[in-house]
Order: structure tokens, then C-alpha cells, then sequence
């Protein structure tokens, strides 16, 4: 199987088809330098493909196999030659939703010509060979649509390459097109013709083949409730003989359930904030805010050497989460709740764990990049992990990809969810895990946190800081209700 390069067209997560799954998800897909890259299908807030340079899936349906819906043979030409696909079939997928709306990727196929193809993409100043989409639909009508960005991946390349006036397809490189398409009640389309042009062609041309551009994306992947559906709001919750602590936030004197409560952050308990459009998820909530000028809003722990079973191998966290009005983190990202291990020597501020002195996986939320309409009120959320093979002294900042991905909106509240299990000394089998109001958005099963098992899971870390070193600009605020450790799954709370 050859490794995929691709060219991806940009339509904004208001632009793309009601079903799209991107579009349900509030995933923008973009061609600038933060949107689309070979490792990101978007980089500004670390949504990684599945493997790198992109994904996706067959006219059977299935991922990264070799049944493309069409193909064709691009031979070498001295002058401009038109190469067009026949896509009814996936247009027809789109209409029925079995496919993400407007999305293609084309690559290689193996078997056939092995060169490279230079197509024109909509930057080329020859207007005329711009890529196109054709439709004929059941009413004799034709649209004809005009791609709304452009990019190719060259692997390992990190960069976005969406303002080139050219995109290669074939050998290692792949291609992905992303068109405005939305569907017609009641209608199919009676064909769609794909309609590119080439300038030139290397080592023979290729034997290039149309797929479906495959996301992580799955907005309607399974509920999996817990522990928390159960009982309603939480309340009582700390009865189960599963949980070792709980935390409403209700009380005046919540800091005294806490251990080292850093005094210069901000944060204390509120039942309404008009100004910020703050609603209650159930009585009270701690209100965190990073004041401009600063970074810190919150940090504080919850120790497990204090708490029943003392500190565990792996457990669940799951606090409910509402960014406010004013979250708008334009200068930098920084870090969220989550769970650690640095035993005050490792795993934070650039101290690198080296499997004996500390480890983190802290959450993490990601700049939001100034002039992007297209993410419009979604702001990412992901992990920060600290671990023995981190790339650098810093941790990884790491997006969460899966289910209904990481993106939220403001002014609502989230059920946040992780897990943690460390690896065993000398195998690379930590797990970490995230879920959005009960739908998996992370997954990872390779970790190496530890080389001793004198390493444990020392505590959860409420810790919400902006940077890194860049102090806020304006206010920020955010919301933390409902905080529940277990050593199961807890899942949302229930609501009857």
C-alpha cells in the first residue's frame, strides 16, 4: 500500500453538508497553515489522523484498502492535459450519508504507473484549469462546484502546503478535495464528473484512484454510561463503594477538601455570572478565571496517599466543564485538570520524566487563532502528557481526535472524563483515555509513564494555567463543576 500525500479543499464547519460528520462535530477543514497537514486534519487543535498523511476509506466502505470508486491512467503529456473522474457512485454515498459530503481523496494505486502527477489547484493563475465538480441531479438540473481551498501533504513535511499553485498525487504522495456539496431532499445524483488538469507528469505518469476522505470524526458514536447514571446530578454519588472522592462544590469551605491550594489563583464558588453567560449545571460551580496579565487561574490536588486504597495503578477522573464568554485564548494555549504522578520531581515545567522521578497527563487547551471564523464558538481541548518518550523536555500537547473530538463550544457544559492506567516497568502498555459527555475522544495504548513501579498515580490535578510563559491578554474564564474519582468508569451523571 502505498503512503498517502494529500491535497485538501477547505470548507468551513458551516459550509459542509448537514451530514457531514465534520460539520456535526464543528470540525473545520481547512487548507491554511493551522487547518490540514500530514499529520493533522486540523493542526490548531492537534486533531491527528489515524496515520499520517490522512485516511480513508474505499467503494466498499472499508479504511485505507485499494477499491477506489473510479480511476484513471495519467500519462506523460508535453502539454496541458484534462483528466476526469466518473464519481457518481460516491456522490451517491454522500447523499446517503455513508460518506463524508464533498470529500475525495485521491491516490496512487499499486499495480498501475508509479510516477507522480502534477495537478493544477484553484491558486494557479489559469483560471480555466482550476479543479471542478460536476452534478447532474434526478431533476435535470447542474451544479457545478469549484473547490474552496487546496493543500498536499509531503510526509514527514509538518507544514501545510494549501497555497501552492500545484498539487502531486501518486508514489508516496496522496490527494484530498473537499468540495461545498449538499444534498437534495428526495433527489441522487444521475452522474458526477471530477474534473482536474495536469501540467506534468514524472517517471511516467500514474494510475490514480478516487476514495472517500475517512475522519476520526464519529458525532454518533455510542453513549457508554457508568457509575454517574445513577444518581442525578452527582448527588449522593460518593456512596458508591467505586468512588474515593467527590466534590460539588457546594459547601463554602470546598478549599478544605483540597491539598495544596495555590493562593494566587483565582477561583471560587458562584451561582450565577450574568455577565458572563454563566447557567448553573446544578446549584453552585467553581468559577476559574485567568486574569489578563497573568497565567494562573487554579492549581491545586486531590492526593491519593489521603484517600481510601492509597495511590492506584490506573483511575477515572470526570469533572463537568464550561468555558465562558470571554474564552478566547488567542496568544497561546495552556493546561487543564487531569492526573499525575511528578512526586514534586518530574512531569512539569520542562523537567523531563526519565522513568524514574515523575510523570503527568494533565489536560490541555489549544490557542484559538485570531481571524478564524470557521471555528466560530468552538474552543479545543486535549492532553498534555509528560512521558518517557516525549519529543521534548515540555511534554506533548495532544488533540482529541476521536468520537465528537475535542472541540467545545462555549457556554455550555461538557462532562470531561479520563483514565489513566500506567504501564508496566519495562513495557510500553500505558493507556490513556478521554471521554466527551460519554463518547470516547482519545485513545492511546502505548504509553511508557514509568520504569519502577515506585512510580504511581499521586493525584488529580486541577490546574488551569495559560502558557507556557505568555501571560493572558484579557480575561479568561471557565467553569468546573461535579469532580469525581473512581477506580471505574463514571460516566455523565444522570438527570432523573
Amino acid at each position: 500500500m502505498k503512503g498517502p500525500l494529500i491535497v485538501c479543499f477547505f470548507v468551513g464547519a458551516t459550509a459542509l453538508a448537514a451530514g457531514s460528520a465534520a460539520a456535526r462535530a464543528g470540525v473545520p477543514l481547512t487548507d491554511g497553515k493551522d487547518g490540514m497537514t500530514c499529520h493533522y486534519y486540523a493542526a490548531n487543535s492537534m486533531l491527528a489522523w489515524r496515520q499520517s498523511g490522512g485516511d480513508w476509506a474505499d467503494a466498499a466502505g472499508a479504511r485505507s484498502e485499494d477499491r477506489p470508486y473510479a480511476k484513471q491512467v495519467v500519462s506523460t503529456a508535453k502539454a496541458l492535459q484534462g483528466v476526469e473522474f466518473d464519481i457518481t457512485s460516491l456522490a451517491n454515498d454522500w447523499v446517503a450519508g455513508k460518506a463524508t459530503p464533498g470529500a475525495l481523496y485521491l491516490r496512487g494505486l499499486e499495480g498501475g504507473r508509479s510516477g507522480i502527477v502534477n495537478f493544477l489547484s484553484r491558486e494557479h493563475e489559469n483560471g480555466t484549469a482550476h479543479p471542478e465538480l460536476l452534478l447532474d441531479w434526478d431533476d435535470s438540473t447542474r451544479s457545478r462546484l469549484r473547490p474552496s481551498a487546496d493543500t498536499y501533504f509531503a510526509c514527514p513535511t509538518h507544514k501545510s502546503l494549501g497555497s501552492r499553485k500545484i498539487f502531486q498525487v501518486g508514489g508516496s504522495y496522496g490527494a484530498a478535495l473537499v468540495f461545498p456539496f449538499e444534498a437534495r431532499a428526495g433527489q441522487r445524483v444521475k452522474r458526477a464528473v471530477l474534473r482536474l488538469a495536469s501540467d506534468k507528469q514524472y517517471s511516467g505518469g500514474a494510475t490514480i484512484g478516487v476514495f472517500s476522505l475517512a475522519l476520526p470524526v464519529d458525532p454518533n458514536a455510542e453513549v457508554r454510561t457508568g457509575i454517574a447514571a445513577g444518581f442525578r446530578r452527582d448527588a449522593g454519588i460518593e456512596s458508591h463503594p467505586s468512588v474515593v472522592f467527590a466534590e460539588r462544590f457546594e459547601g463554602w469551605r470546598w478549599q478544605s477538601d483540597w491539598q495544596d491550594v495555590d493562593p494566587n489563583g483565582n477561583a471560587e464558588t458562584v451561582s450565577s455570572d450574568s455577565g458572563n453567560k454563566f447557567a448553573v449545571l446544578d446549584g453552585k460551580a467553581l468559577r476559574v478565571k485567568v486574569k489578563a496579565r497573568s497565567r494562573l487561574g487554579l492549581s491545586m490536588h486531590q492526593r491519593f496517599a489521603k484517600l481510601k486504597g492509597g495511590e492506584p495503578e490506573e483511575i477515572y477522573f470526570r469533572y463537568y466543564l464550561r468555558f465562558g464568554e470571554d474564552w478566547d485564548p488567542v496568544v497561546t494555549g495552556g493546561k487543564l485538570p487531569g492526573l499525575a504522578g511528578t512526586y514534586e520531581r518530574a512531569g512539569w515545567g520542562g523537567r523531563k520524566p526519565d522513568g524514574t522521578n515523575g510523570w503527568s497527563a494533565r489536560g490541555a487547551f489549544f490557542q484559538l487563532l485570531k481571524n478564524a471564523p470557521e471555528f466560530g464558538p468552538f474552543r479545543s481541548i486535549g492532553s498534555y502528557v509528560y512521558h518517557m518518550d516525549g519529543a521534548s523536555e515540555y511534554g506533548d500537547p495532544v488533540g482529541w481526535n476521536l468520537g465528537p473530538t475535542g472541540l467545545l463550544e462555549k457556554n455550555r457544559w461538557y462532562s470531561i472524563e479520563q483514565y489513566v492506567k500506567l504501564n508496566r516497568p519495562g513495557s510500553a502498555d500505558g493507556v490513556l483515555r478521554a471521554w466527551i459527555d460519554g463518547r470516547l475522544a482519545y485513545e492511546r495504548t502505548d504509553l511508557r509513564y514509568r520504569s519502577v513501579p515506585d512510580l504511581r498515580i499521586e493525584s488529580v490535578w486541577m490546574n488551569v494555567y495559560h502558557g507556557g510563559i505568555a501571560k493572558a491578554p484579557a480575561d479568561l474564564t471557565l467553569y468546573i463543576d461535579n469532580v469525581v474519582i473512581a477506580r471505574e468508569y463514571i460516566g455523565p451523571s444522570g438527570t432523573r
